[in-house]
């Protein structure tokens, strides 16, 4: 017994050891790498039962931002109570699991093969809601922790295999166990984006399971190419659609198969930001200078993502939010936001001081420069440059606050400046709002079916260039376009009250 209790529940009978001693070791004498080796080991309490305990040494103070990532998404495997991952009893510090099935690939029938990759294709779909996916480690890209997406491995190891009352079903660790992947010897292709890397991997999950044979269904061989890196499909709902021709039940399958959301780009991760922002602030006083970046850093992260999602209604706290988020990691992004919530607090003054600040800095031109530990990497603040999507964000800001201020010339210079950094559709729709001030109201439709063009179900989008339609007098496209704001917003009283003001009875 080691004398370690983890939750007061779960008695530690034996240590992980790190790959890195256990590889060591293979190289100098041999040495198995077992399996056992790489987890906590302990006992629960309550039922006698042998469990598995996945977290760090405590000294490794770079994998905080990790170890954050990785409790989120075992919060979402708890509340999703799927039957098809392996139970878990306890999230933080760390994630206990009750004993999984021992690794191993059976052989199955073309069915039961696609039942077992039909369940995983419910479990995976989930986490990319939440921007879970992608392989272990994340390619060199310069960015924090909270920005990589937290790994799933689809090995032998971690996505396992069951038999239950005569059918197999899988039991998949998520989240996964990254050291066990290694064991597997997983092949990364660090040029396709996580959820590609993931239909493959999943394809070959399937593959994996059934033994080549004579006469096999066409879609059989759209896996193969799926498995080799073409793109057959883009999100878990469309593999699921695939899989669907190889059950037998497919009428028990289909309701499921539609329920899938349909994803095709990793979201940005989902988190409790007070519940990372409180572990972070008591992390922080322990930590020596030189360890303080690798949660600073993360933490600085939190502050900002938090003071996002306040933005819009408690514009203060999350002034405060951006404030801490400056203190711990004074990048330009974090100043960029500070300005546009001063400039919402009605500090217009400030905002355009912070904004310009933001702008003196000088034009991206190469990869930031970064400190690289064990896979997690920091941005070299003192290199740190605007991308064109934060210079055009700070062009944006100071183009707003001009247009607030009556400063035409200046809000169309900023804005026209925004729009070829970044042609998104709010950037054509604020200069659209520049032009139709200025009694351009040509210039002002044309940028505004511009952004409708680039987000059609945005209803203001539509309704403002309805409104510049009109006053062309092009009262047919434009009452096309009041129609689909009002049918894109049919709760909003106000759609249908301005349609009938500028149309009247159409």
């Amino acid at each position: 017994m080691t004398g370690r209790t983890i939750a007061d529940r779960f008695d530690v009978v034996a240590e992980r050891h790190s790959l890195k001693s256990l590889f060591w070791q293979r190289n100098r004498d041999g040495h198995e790498i077992r399996e056992d080796d790489l987890w906590i080991l302990a006992v629960d309490r309550r039922t006698g039962e042998r469990v598995r305990v996945l977290e760090r040494a405590r000294e490794n103070f770079w994998q905080w931002a990790g170890d954050m990532w990785t409790e989120a998404v075992a919060h979402h495997v708890v509340a999703a109570a799927s039957p098809h991952t392996v139970p878990i009893l306890h999230v933080g510090p760390g994630v206990v699991f009750r004993e999984p099935p021992p690794p191993g690939r059976p052989q199955l029938s073309p069915a039961e093969a696609a039942a077992c990759a039909l369940a995983a294709c419910e479990v995976l779909s989930g986490l990319h809601a939440i921007g879970c996916g992608g392989e272990y480690p994340r390619r060199r890209d310069g960015s924090v922790a909270f920005d990589m997406p937290m790994p799933i491995d689809f090995g032998p190891h971690n996505l396992r295999l069951t038999r239950e009352s005569g059918e197999w079903r899988i039991a998949w660790l998520v989240p996964s166990h990254c050291d066990l992947a290694f064991i597997d010897e997983p092949k990364y292709d660090y040029d396709s984006p996580p959820i590609a890397r993931d239909l493959a991997r999943l394809a070959g999950f399937y593959l994996a399971l059934v033994p080549p044979a004579p006469g096999q269904p066409a879609v059989v061989d759209a896996l193969r190419r799926l498995a080799d890196g073409e793109p057959i499909c883009h999100s878990v709902a469309e593999l699921a659609r695939l899989l669907l021709a190889l059950v037998p039940d497919r009428d028990a399958w289909a309701p499921r198969v539609a329920a899938l959301p349909v994803i095709d780009v990793l979201p940005a991760p989902v988190l409790d930001w007070d519940r990372v922002i409180a572990a972070g602030e008591e992390k922080l006083p322990t930590l020596v200078p030189r360890q303080h970046d690798y949660v600073a850093q993360p933490l600085a992260v939190a502050y900002h993502r938090r003071a996002s999602d306040r933005a819009a209604l408690a514009p203060a706290d999350a002034s405060r939010d951006v404030d801490r988020a400056l203190e711990l990691d004074p990048i330009a992004p974090y100043h960029i936001t500070r300005a546009v919530l001063l400039d919402r607090l009605g500090r217009r003054a400030d905002a355009r001081a912070a904004v310009d600040l933001v702008l003196a800095e000088p034009d991206a031109s190469a990869t930031p420069a970064d400190d690289d530990y064990d896979a997690i990497h920091l941005v070299d603040r003192r290199a740190f440059v605007l991308d064109d999507r934060e210079r055009a964000r700070a062009h944006a800001t100071r183009g707003a606050i001009a247009l607030r201020d009556g400063d035409l010339d200046r809000a169309e210079h900023d804005l026209r400046r925004a729009l070829a950094l970044d042609p998104t559709a709010a950037h054509a729709h604020a200069l659209a709002a520049v032009l139709y001030a200025c009694g351009d109201i040509d210039a002002a439709a044309s940028l505004e079916a511009r952004a409708v063009e680039l987000e059609p179900t945005n209803a203001r989008y539509h309704w403002d260039l309805a409104v510049s339609l009109h006053r062309l007098g092009r009262r047919e496209e434009a009452l096309v376009h009041a129609r689909r704001a009002d049918e894109l917003e049919p709760r909003d009283p106000t759609c249908r009250a301005r349609q009938v003001r500028l149309f009247g009875g159409s």
